[in-house]
């Protein structure tokens, strides 16, 4: 009777994350009957270290702190591959976020809805904030006229994470127009807008847009916000960690670094609106963004934007100089060919995405507008 090889999966603390990742490494798991997997919660750090130096583990995936906390907890000769950016490791494989690209997207899905005044809102709690930070700052540093205030614990002078509600308080009283809000992950939104809501009503106006990052279940129910949030593709993580780990078991030798890019932002009430001072366009575009997918047409849009269609028609003539149903087909297409340069996402999943109703509708209009189909394209993009 063979033994079983043992994996561990040292949870992160962020406790959604953490789970994806551990599905991601059972799934891979369902296809080797061998494989035994054991989550170990990021409280128990002391139990993977005991099994590990015991021999019990054969190989372990996790959310490790460092370099140095790797060397001094576990053996060298333990199969280990890395799952999130806490800090640059480099002494091991890593499977993580790409979380510049994170950052960029939540930039750009701001700046799709017209906002051009923006505020990053970070900490300096791990390496992903960084680059969170960092990807967020360089798609809005590329659009003209974009301005982007910063208040990481870096620019504004804290010492510590829990002195940024004072910042924050601060910045919310001094600020002069409506700016839209990136936090570097869900639970910093949820605390900035702890603070936005004990402001004055014309002081919480400021704010018109949040945007997080996780896709946390718990920090939206405990906040009561309608968070708009960039998930990271933790199943998809664990799946590829659990793939680099059997090489490794297999007596595969080197060190690697796999970044996933983010499949796309689930949008909600945070960022419901599009900045326009004109009202009827700023529900329309709101409403039709948010349904892309759906392939809403022209009179459904007015009718949930409380207009006839031809009044619809008149105010995007003026706000844009095109039809709503033009101004909208430009979106979808932009949409498409950022989730092909992005993503890996498959041809079929993005066509739905973006609400071509076919592949094959999706791929003659992409040809038509862009001189190739979408895989050809992506092909010739490819960064």
């Amino acid at each position: 009777m063979a033994f079983p090889t043992m994996i561990g999966v040292l949870l992160d603390a962020d406790f959604d994350y953490g789970v994806e990742v551990l599905e991601g490494v059972r799934t891979f798991a369902r296809t080797r009957p061998d494989w035994h997997v054991m989550p170990i919660p990021a409280a128990q750090e002391g139990l993977l270290t005991r099994l590990a130096r015991s021999g019990d583990l054969h190989g372990v995936v996790g959310a490790f702190l460092s370099d140095r906390w790797i060397e001094s907890r576990l053996p060298p000769t333990l199969k280990v591959v890395n799952a999130a950016n806490l800090s640059p490791i480099t002494s091991v494989c890593s499977v993580v976020p790409d979380d510049f690209a994170v950052g960029r997207l939540a930039a750009r899905h701001l700046l799709d809805l017209g906002y051009r005044n923006m505020l990053v809102v970070a900490d300096r709690a791990t390496y992903a904030s960084h680059l969170r930070r960092e990807g967020f700052l360089a798609a809005a540093a590329a659009e003209p006229e974009c301005h982007v205030e910063d208040l990481t614990a870096e620019a504004s002078g804290s010492s510590a994470t829990y002195r940024l509600e004072t910042v924050w308080q601060a910045w919310l009283e001094t600020a002069e127009r409506e700016t839209a809000v990136f936090c570097v992950s869900d639970h910093l939104a949820c605390r900035f807008w702890s603070v936005c809501r004990a402001c004055a009503p014309e002081v919480q106006a400021r704010v018109c847009a949040i945007v997080g990052v996780g896709d946390a279940v718990a920090a939206r129910v405990i906040s009561g916000l309608d968070l708009t949030s960039v998930p990271l593709p933790g199943r998809t993580i664990g799946h590829h960690a659990a793939a680099r780990l059997e090489r490794l078991l297999a007596g595969g030798t080197g060190v690697c670094c796999e970044r996933i890019a983010p499949e796309g932002i689930t949008v909600r009430g945070s960022t419901s609106r599009y900045a326009s001072a004109d009202p009827v366009v700023a529900r329309a575009m709101g409403i039709a963004l948010q349904t892309l997918d759906q392939h809403l047409g022209v009179d459904e849009i007015a009718r949930r934007t409380g207009v006839s269609r031809r009044t619809l028609e008149l105010h995007f003539r003026i706000a844009f100089g095109r039809s709503p149903a033009e101004e909208i087909r430009i979106r979808r297409l932009e949409l498409a060919r950022r989730l092909l340069a992005e993503t890996s996402l498959p041809v079929a999943s993005i066509a739905a995405r973006v609400g071509a109703g076919s592949v094959q509708a999706f791929t003659t209009l992409f040809r038509q507008t862009f001189g190739l189909p979408p895989a050809a394209w992506r092909a010739k993009h490819e960064r």
